[in-house]
Order: C-alpha cells, then sequence, then structure tokens
C-alpha cells in the first residue's frame, strides 16, 4: 500500500466532516437560482492551487444577471480563495453560466488547516439569491532529513582505531506524523518494514533499549573446536545480553566427524540422541560443525563421502523435530596441516578447501522444502588473516592479531578465536551488529572491538553470496544488508527507527562509528539515509570522516661497530621507522654538534614512506686525520615531512661517532719462487712484518697446518714493532719422505680484528722406487697350443713418475709373450696391473723353463723370475665329407670318418655310437658296425675309420635317422669331439633306355634290339627286366649301384604269323628287388609289314566258267 495506515484514517475523518457540510443553500422552495460545482471538494497539498467552476441556471422565467460572493471567515488563512468574477451577465431563463473560482494552499499549511467556505449568488436586485458550500481539505506530506548540531557538522574528525557517537537530528519535514527509518550507505529497507509492521503490530518503537530477537534454544553438534573454551557460553552470554533466550548447549568430544555425531543421534537412549529428540526443548537451531580436516578432502574420499552422506542424515532428523540447521564453517589450521601437507601446505589454500567443502554439504543437505544456513566462521578467520597481511605484517608470526586466534597447537582457538566464532554465529543468526552487544567475556575492550567488526565486517560486508535466515522478509533487520562500508569500518544508529515524530518537528539520535585502527588517513564519505515510512520516500545525507594522520617516526643508529678511521670517509646510515599511520615524504638535514668530523648526507629526501616502512638515510663520514682514538662526534639529524595538505615535524635524532684506531700491516718474505725441499733436509728462511699503522704493536705469527709440511719458528712467536717499522721472525719447514711437488706454508698474523696472510711456496723434490709382482707361487702352467695370462702389477712407491719398458728373456722355442701394456706411464703412488699372455705352438715341448721379466727405464729397472711349466697337451678332431648315407637291403655300405690326434703325446681314442631315441632311432631300422672300437695315434696323426650300414626293414622314415659319431680321449676322458650324420633309407628308382636295330618285320620274322636299364634311385638295388606282350627272350636280374647303368641287354622278337599289318607294340617292365612296390614300363612300337605271294596279292574265282549277257541291239 502506497499511503499508510494512519494517514488512510486522517484522510476518511476530513471526508466525514465535509459529508455534514450542506452542499447548497437556497431562499426558498421554488428558487430559481440553481448551483453546482464541478468538484464541490478539494484535498491539495501545501504550496499547490486548483480552480472550482461554479454553474448559476437560470430557472426563473424572466432574464435576469447575478452577484457572486465567498465566505471565507471560517476557513485558515493558509487558504486563498478568488473569484475570478463577481458578476454576470443576462441569463436567459433555462440557460446558465459559469464563474472559475481560484483556490491557493500556503505551503506551510498543515492538515489541521482544513475547512470549507460559502459561495452565495443573488439575482439583480436581491430578488432570488442561493449559497453552495465547497470543502477544502490540506492533504498531508511526509519527508525526512537529517542535519548535525555537532562542531563541524557532517565533517568530523577521528583517530584510526577509536569510535565515537555523533549526535543526529531527525527531522520529519511534513505535515503529518511520520515514522522514519534510519540506514548508513543503502536505502531503508520500507518494503521490510511494513511486511514487518503488519506481522507484529505495535512493536515498534525508537526507543534504545528495545530486545534484539535472538533465538531461544540453540544447540550445537561438534568437536574440540566447540568445547575449547565453550563456545556455547560465550554464544548464550552474548544472547542474554541483548535479548530474552532459554538455553544453547553442545554434545562434542574430540576430532567427531558428521558421521560419528549420525551415528549417535541414531543410537536410541545417547545423549547426542535425546538432547535433539527428547530434551523438552523446541531448538530453533542446530548447529553442527564437522571434523576440522574432512570437509577439504577430495570428494571421492571415503570419509568425505561419509561425512556428506550423514549431515543429510543429520538434517533430516532435524527437520523432522521442526528445527533449522546451520553449518559452523571452521578454520584451517594457522600454518597449514603437516599430515596433509599436499592439499594443506599453508592456511589460506586450507582455508579455501574448507569453505568449498561445507558450501558443497549446504548444497547437498539443502532441498526445496529446507534450508540449511552457513556461518562463516573460517572466512572470519581469513578477514583477519587478510587484515595483518594488508597491513604488511606476517599473519603467521606470534604477536598478530590472526596468531592470536589460536592456542599453542596452531589447531584449537584461543579465547580470541572462540569469542570470533561466537561473534559470526550470532551475527548470521539475528542480523544485528555484534558491537551492539554487551556480553561479560573477559577480553580487553579494545581486542572484543576488533573482533565485533571483524565479524560484522564478514557477516554483512564480505559474504553477499551466503544467505542468512534473517534476509527473509520476516527477519529480525530492517536494514538493507547491500552495503559498501569499507571492511573493518562500522556506522551504526542508536535508533534505526523513530517512531510517530510530529510534524515539523526534530527528534535527535546518535551515530556510532568505528574506524579500523589500520585505516588510511583521508576523507572517507558515507551516505546517512532517512526514510519516511508513510511516504515511502527517502532522502540522503553525505556524512564525512577525516582519518587524522598519527604521525610518528623511530630512529637508530645501528652502525656504530663501522671503523671511523683518522684520514678515511666512510659511509653509513641512519635507519628510520614510519611508526605512525600516514604516508610521508620526508626531507633531511646533517649538522656536526662536536668533535673532528665533516658529515654530508646521501639521500637527503625520502619519498612515500608507509606505515611500518623502514627506511635508510645514507651519510658520509670523514674523519680529520689528527683524529685520536680518545675523540668523538657527535651528529645531529632533523627532517620535516608531507602528507597531502598535512606536515609533520619530527624531534632531532642525536648520535654519536666513535674515532677507531688506524691498524695496518703487512706481511713479506724476501724469497723469490718456491723453496726446493728435500725430504728430511729441513730449510731454513725468513719472514717480515711492516708496521703501517699509528701505534707500536707486538705482532704474534700463526703459523697454519701446512700438511705434508712441517714448519716451526725458531725463537719467540711475537715481535714488537713500533709504527713505520719492520719486524721479523726465522722459521724452518721440512716433510716426510714419499712427498712430492709444490706445497704451500701459509703463515697469518692477527691484530685488532685485521688480518694479514702470505705464502711460502715449497717444491718438494722426486724419489724414485717401483716394485714388480707376478705370480705368488712364480710359475706360468700352459700346455702346447693353449695361451695363458698372468697378471703383473707395477706400484710406484717412490714420488717420481716413470716411464717403463717391458721385456722378457730365456723363452722356450715354440712360446711367444705379449704385454697388455708394454710401454707404461706409472705415476708416483699408483699402481698398475699389467696382463702378460704366454701362448705355447701346438708342436711345443713340455718342460719347466726358467724366463725373466722386466720393466726398465734409462735410469730404474726391476726383474720377476718365473717358471714356465709346459704340460702335455690333449686334442682331437672328428672330420668327414658326408653328412648322411643312403642304404638299402640289397647290399652294405660304408661311411668312413677320420680321428686325428691334435695332442703333443701318442694317444689311444674310444669310438662309440649315439642313436637317437623313439621312431628315429636307426637300430630300428638299420644294421650298423663299426670297423674299429679304438684308435692309436702318434701326435698329429690322423686314422680312418668306416661304419658298415644295412637296410633290415623297411618303413624308416624319409628324413632319415640321427647318429652321432664319440671319439674320447684315454689321456683324458674330459676330451671328447664328435661328428654327427644321418641315414636315410634309399628310394627306388631306374630308367629304361631302348636301342632298337630292327624295328619292323613282316609276321613271322624277327625284330631285334638293345636294353639298357639305369638306376636312378638313392642306393644300390637289384632289378628285373622283363618283355610283356611278345616273347622276345628277355628276363635279366642285375644289380645296379645308384647312378649307374646296367650293360645292353639284346632282345629278340618275332612278329606273330597272324598279325595284320600295320603298327604294334610291347612293354620293357623293371621291377625294385629293394622296393617290391616299384615297377617301371615303357612300351616299344614296331612295324608289321604286309606279306605278299608272288603269283599276286589277290586270287579270284568263279563257279560257272561261262557268262551271257542280252543285248539291247546294236
Amino acid at each position: 500500500m502506497s499511503r499508510s495506515a494512519s494517514k488512510a484514517i486522517l484522510f476518511v475523518a476530513l471526508m466525514l466532516l465535509a459529508s455534514t457540510t450542506p452542499m447548497i443553500g437556497s431562499a426558498s422552495a421554488s428558487n430559481p437560482v440553481l448551483l453546482t460545482l464541478d468538484n464541490p471538494h478539494i484535498a491539495i497539498q501545501g504550496g499547490d492551487s486548483t480552480n472550482i467552476t461554479l454553474t448559476i441556471e437560470n430557472a426563473g422565467d424572466y432574464t435576469t444577471s447575478y452577484n457572486i460572493s465567498v465566505e471565507t471567515v471560517h476557513l485558515s488563512n493558509a487558504w486563498t480563495v478568488t473569484l475570478a468574477s463577481e458578476t454576470t451577465g443576462d441569463v436567459i431563463p433555462t440557460q446558465s453560466t459559469t464563474i472559475d473560482i481560484a483556490v491557493v494552499l500556503g505551503i506551510d499549511a498543515m492538515p489541521a488547516d482544513s475547512g470549507s467556505f460559502v459561495i452565495n449568488v443573488s439575482e439583480y436586485g436581491d430578488q432570488f439569491y442561493n449559497t453552495i458550500t465547497s470543502t477544502l481539505t490540506v492533504e498531508p506530506s511526509y519527508a525526512s532529513s537529517l542535519a548535525f548540531n555537532s562542531v563541524n557538522g557532517p565533517l568530523q574528525q577521528m583517530l584510526a582505531g577509536t569510535t565515537t557517537s555523533f549526535s543526529v537530528d531527525v527531522n520529519n519535514d511534513g505535515n503529518a506524523p511520520d515514522t522514519i527509518l534510519l540506514a548508513v550507505d543503502a536505502e531503508p529497507d520500507l518494503s521490510g518494514f511494513w511486511a514487518n509492521h503488519s506481522n507484529n503490530t505495535g512493536s515498534q518503537n525508537n526507543t534504545t533499549s528495545s530486545a534484539v530477537d535472538v533465538p531461544e534454544n540453540v544447540l550445537i553438534y561438534g568437536d574440540s573446536f566447540i568445547h575449547t573454551n565453550n563456545l556455547e557460553t560465550i554464544l548464550a552470554d552474548m544472547f542474554n545480553s541483548v535479548g530474552e533466550h532459554n538455553s544453547t548447549i553442545a554434545n562434542t568430544a574430540g576430532s567427531l566427524s558428521f558421521e560419528n555425531h549420525w551415528n549417535n543421534i541414531n543410537t536410541s537412549g545417547d545423549v547426542w540422541n535425546t538432547s535433539l529428540r527428547d530434551s523438552g526443548h523446541d531448538w530453533d537451531y542446530v548447529i553442527l560443525q564437522d571434523q576440522s580436516q574432512i570437509p577439504g578432502y577430495n570428494r571421492t574420499d571415503e570419509e568425505w563421502i561419509a561425512s556428506n552422506t550423514s549431515g543429510i542424515h543429520i538434517a533430516n532428523a532435524v527437520e523432522s523435530e521442526g528445527s533449522e540447521i546451520m553449518l559452523m564453517m571452521t578454520w584451517g589450521y594457522r600454518s597449514g596441516d603437516v599430515t596433509n601437507a599436499f592439499i594443506y601446505p599453508d592456511y589460506p589454500t586450507m582455508q579455501e578447501r574448507l569453505r568449498q567443502g561445507y558450501v558443497d554439504y549446504h548444497n547437498n543437505m539443502t532441498t526445496p522444502t529446507r534450508n540449511v544456513w552457513i556461518a562463516p566462521v573460517g572466512l572470519g578467520f581469513a578477514n583477519v588473516y587478510q587484515s595483518v597481511l594488508d597491513s604488511g605484517a606476517i599473519p603467521e608470526l606470534p604477536g598478530t592479531s590472526f596468531y592470536d586466534l589460536y592456542d599453542n597447537n596452531g589447531i584449537n582457538p584461543s579465547l580470541s578465536g572462540s569469542y570470533l566464532a561466537a561473534c559470526i554465529i550470532y551475527a548470521s543468526m539475528t542480523g544485528n551488529f555484534t558491537v551492539e552487544t554487551n556480553d561479560s567475556i573477559a577480553l580487553p575492550a579494545a581486542d572484543k572491538l576488533a573482533l565485533q567488526q571483524a565479524a560484522d565486517d564478514t557477516v554483512f560486508n564480505q559474504t553477499s553470496n551466503i544467505s542468512y535466515p534473517w534476509e527473509q522478509s520476516s527477519g529480525p533487520s530492517l536494514q538493507n544488508q547491500a552495503r559498501n562500508i569499507p571492511p573493518g569500518w562500522n556506522l551504526v544508529f542508536a535508533d534505526q527507527e523513530l517512531s510517530n515524530i510530529p510534524a515539523a518537528t526534530t527528534q535527535q539520535t546518535s551515530i556510532q562509528v568505528t574506524v579500523p585502527s589500520d585505516a588510511t588517513p583521508g576523507f572517507y564519505g558515507f551516505n546517512l539515509f532517512s526514510a519516511s515510512a508513510n511516504g515511502n520516500s527517502s532522502n540522503s545525507y553525505t556524512f564525512v570522516i577525516e582519518v587524522v594522520p598519527e604521525n610518528d617516526l623511530s630512529f637508530s643508529f645501528l652502525d656504530q661497530s663501522a671503523d671511523f678511521i683518522p684520514g678515511q670517509i666512510t659511509t653509513t646510515s641512519v635507519q628510520v621507522t614510519n611508526t605512525g599511520n600516514a604516508e610521508l615524504d620526508l626531507n633531511w638535514a646533517l649538522s656536526v654538534d662536536s668533535g673532528p668530523c665533516v658529515v654530508q648526507l646521501i639521500d637527503a629526501q625520502i619519498e612515500g614512506l608507509s606505515p611500518g616502512d623502514v627506511a635508510g638515510i645514507g651519510l658520509t663520514v670523514e674523519v680529520d686525520a689528527t683524529a685520536t682514538q680518545a675523540d668523538g662526534c657527535v651528529i645531529s639529524l632533523t627532517g620535516e615531512g608531507m602528507y597531502g595538505d598535512y606536515t609533520y615535524e619530527p624531534d632531532p635524532f642525536s648520535f654519536t661517532l666513535d674515532v677507531d684506531e688506524l691498524v695496518e700491516f703487512e706481511l713479506y718474505i724476501p724469497n723469490t719462487g718456491p723453496v726446493a725441499l728435500t725430504p728430511q733436509n729441513a730449510e731454513q728462511y725468513e719472514i717480515r712484518i711492516y708496521n703501517n699503522g699509528s701505534e707500536t704493536v707486538e705482532f704474534y705469527l700463526d703459523v697454519a697446518d701446512g700438511s705434508p709440511l712441517q714448519s716451526s719458528i725458531v725463537g719467540a712467536t711475537s715481535v714488537n714493532v713500533s709504527s713505520g717499522a719492520v719486524g721479523a721472525w726465522t722459521l724452518t719447514t721440512d716433510v716426510a719422505d714419499g712427498v712430492v711437488g709444490l706445497y704451500d706454508q701459509i703463515f697469518i698474523v692477527n691484530y685488532a680484528s685485521l688480518s694479514s696472510t702470505i705464502t711460502a711456496s715449497f717444491d718438494v723434490q722426486p724419489v724414485a722406487e717401483f716394485s714388480l709382482n707376478g705370480p705368488l707361487d712364480g710359475r706360468i702352467s700352459t700346455k702346447p697350443g693353449e695361451s695363458v695370462d698372468v697378471a703383473l702389477d707395477l706400484s710406484n712407491m717412490g714420488t717420481m713418475d716413470l716411464e717403463l719398458s717391458a721385456s722378457v728373456s730365456g723363452l722356450p722355442t715354440g712360446a711367444e709373450v705379449t704385454f697388455s701394456d708394454v710401454e707404461v706411464d706409472l705415476d708416483a703412488g699408483t699402481t698398475l696391473s699389467v696382463a702378460m699372455s704366454v701362448s705355447m705352438i701346438s708342436t711345443a715341448q713340455s718342460g719347466a723353463y726358467g724366463i725373466t721379466v722386466s720393466y726398465s727405464s734409462a735410469d730404474f729397472s726391476q726383474s720377476l723370475n718365473l717358471e714356465l711349466q709346459v704340460a702335455d697337451s690333449v686334442g682331437l678332431t672328428v672330420n668327414s665329407i658326408n653328412n648322411n648315407i643312403a642304404a638299402g637291403p640289397i647290399s652294405e655300405v660304408t661311411y668312413t670318418f677320420e680321428v686325428t690326434n691334435l695332442g703333443s703325446a701318442s694317444d689311444t681314442f674310444f669310438v662309440s655310437l649315439d642313436f637317437a631315441e623313439g621312431n628315429n632311432n636307426a637300430t630300428i631300422w638299420f644294421d650298423t658296425a663299426l670297423s674299429t672300437t679304438s684308435v692309436n695315434l702318434e701326435p698329429s696323426s690322423t686314422q680312418a675309420v668306416t661304419i658298415t650300414i644295412r637296410e633290415r626293414a623297411a618303413g624308416a622314415p624319409s628324413t632319415g635317422c640321427d647318429v652321432n659319431i664319440v671319439v674320447t680321449s684315454s689321456n683324458d676322458d674330459t676330451v671328447s669331439s664328435g661328428i654327427a650324420f644321418k641315414i636315410l633309407p634309399i628310394q627306388a628308382s631306374a630308367q629304361i633306355t631302348v636301342l632298337s636295330a630292327d624295328d619292323s618285320a613282316k609276321p613271322g620274322e624277327t625284330i631285334t634290339g638293345d636294353v639298357v636299364v639305369t638306376n636312378t634311385g638313392t642306393g644300390e638295388d637289384q632289378f628285373t627286366l622283363t618283355t610283356i606282350g611278345e616273347d622276345c627272350d628277355l628276363s635279366e636280374i642285375f644289380s645296379l649301384s645308384a647312378g649307374t647303368s646296367s650293360q645292353a641287354y639284346s632282345w629278340n622278337c618275332v612278329v606273330d604269323s597272324d598279325e595284320d599289318a600295320g603298327l604294334s607294340s610291347f612293354t620293357f617292365r623293371v621291377t625294385s628287388n629293394a622296393r617290391s612296390d616299384y615297377v617301371l614300363e615303357v612300351v616299344e612300337f614296331y612295324t608289321v609289314e604286309p606279306n605278299w605271294d608272288s603269283d599276286g596279292i589277290a586270287e579270284i574265282s568263279f563257279a560257272d566258267e561261262t557268262l551271257s549277257m542280252a543285248s539291247s541291239g546294236g
């Protein structure tokens, strides 16, 4: 509705008043003057005006004119009524005329100025008259404004970290009573006000002592984050400080997860169960807090899944009890979680993962019919962390406000941390500022204020993406939460609602302003809004807080330990720290108050020195050359600071420089180049020192460890040297055997924190010495035809590098020696292993021979005597020119192989045959016999051995049978040799060649020729040769070796006497005796000649001797 209830009631009352006033008056019952108004009731606001049109109708029977006047004696002076004309022209009967009346309402008019006026109309001559009344109503107007009556008005100065209240005049600029709402940096929520007004009629007042709407009963499920410092007690204290509260209780135990809480809630008789369901309380909220690490785990982690599922179960159980659930988003560990360093390496990372975990819990637990709220406690910790970080400090270090939120383990909360958590829960539930509470928690007031401000900033400014229960239409707060107040600032009206302010009056309230401790000096503007509840309009007023800079500098001279030497210029600096709260541009000046010094600034200006920053002011100091160690210089530093329009003059800073002694000395060795040094023969020499300082000094010479050199001072270790003079020490140096090369000996003199070092070089001369070692028993054993390697060790025990060559003498005939290294570079102190290879030819004679091995150079040589023992050798080889042989049943075949003695002595070799297993075993199919089973051979001699083979059964594998010939030495049965061959079953095959001598004849005559058979099989075979079809007197049996042909066998065939002339044939047949299934036939063709008698080729005979024939004539 656009008007308030009080406004509507006032307007209706005025209307009722108007209805009681007669609209038309007349002088007689048959008055011919008829009057009407187009708008008999005028309702306008102050400063407005309008017109009324009066119509005069002539109801008489004659033409007349009219006089018009108004009576305003009972009308407030706020009204001005003016006739456009006081007379009319003539109006004929039944016609009418009109007169305009202007009505103007003064700008300061009040609703009480409402009233009416009378319009009098009479005929010319006043025979007839009539009156009509017009009602005038002053409409209520609504407006509000703010004003300051404090000194400097809307511009106020404050220091950072302070809180001040300022008086504010709230003006009802309307003409009717009104309720005015106040807000900072956002228009007051008028819709929320009317919604709340309709639901809570009569509950609003403008006093500062009204109770905050807080929940009556709160139940908490959590772990050590809750029961540390009894968070439930702190929260209850805050509730009780502002409103009526029944109880807040907590069920907690260390490290409990949502799953643990649900198991307890779901267990009948458990206190977790009875607290929720049977405690006798109607819980407004149930706060749920998960174990401190689980919410940030990966969503596939079993513990996270269990907590998420259990949280949904708990939400269902809480909803069934008619309560609402609020998740308490927890904080990250102060330095991250070392037990989960990969996902929680530091606080910011852990906090962000926990935040997202609770958001996901919230999303999964929320349903279309159920809200789940979040109290962003962890984000409150993050707010404090960021504030410390923005100040330039390290939040995790002791002494910061973030560090102080934790107890000693950096996990559980301190009292400050628990108080911050309670503040955030309070603001999340009620929508009210925690700075307005008056709890009794034992924390310093400044600390509590800072924590309250952090909590309010977190809930009301930093978490617009989180929904809160008080943001609903029936929520307890009237203020729109879309604020633009900078973080850490807090501006709160003492009264956010002033009810029933009389019209045109002023009521006074106050606004409390809290400036954060880290606020930068400057001007901060805020819009203060006043809204008329009845007028549904708002007005704003700009309020400016100037944060006044608190400038301060601290100085320190930290370079007192530097050397300020007479006659020298030293660069140093003064450290300045901006301990104020404003940035400064600084100009410096330097002066010497006393002492033999000249000073000059290097850095005369510092620009933009921020609060907490440290800078160095560089300067040079030149000490007079005549100054002594007893002198000192007093120096003063003055400056001027500027920041915008502000200036600042720091207090002068004075510091003293002590003049130091001039110390300067140098060591010297007269020798040029390294000193030649032979081991065990010490060398003596001198070291000098030059004192270039200003005082006589006793110098001590220190001999550094120069191993392997051995140096010592001859005489005293110290010398007294006056300024400009020279002192000296005598020293000796020796070295042990085995050392060679260049070595340095360092000598040091230390005085007055200065040091001088000098190095003496020594060239230790080399010494030659080496050894040659071989086999421990002094023997080398080998055999003819073999080679053997012998390791020789060369060790250089001297200090001289050697170049050596190898040689050997005493070798027997047939022996040859090679070295892996004939030429050797053997450095001092090294050992080298050389391989000597001794090779014997196969004909070498056995025996023991003395040999000498030497390594030598032009100046040095070492020899090694060894005995070369040559033993008899054993060896053989078996060879054959064939890898296989074919055998059949007709005759034996012979396989020949040779055995050769490769040894150096006579030997007897045993011969044996080895056959394959299974069907491939040659003894199944063949008879085999060795010509001998042993062979006696002299060295290098050879003897042939044969194996006779004959097939005794057909069916051997066509691929042959494997036979291994094994020959073993009798001198050494570990020495053997052998070869393998195959016995193949013969394949029968033949070829017939027919040689015809005469292949044409007459019946009864003979055809002749020769025939030859060739064995084309793989072995010796016996063939049978016959003819088929003609008796050719041929039947031969003969044997042929593979690849050989038979003799030419003659054949004679008589042509049958009754055989017809023409081409005829007969067949030659060959059969194999070795393979009975083999038959070869060849057809021979011949010509049968015709056979004629001498009287002719045909005989004709007749039965009748005569023959007669008829004649046809002629």
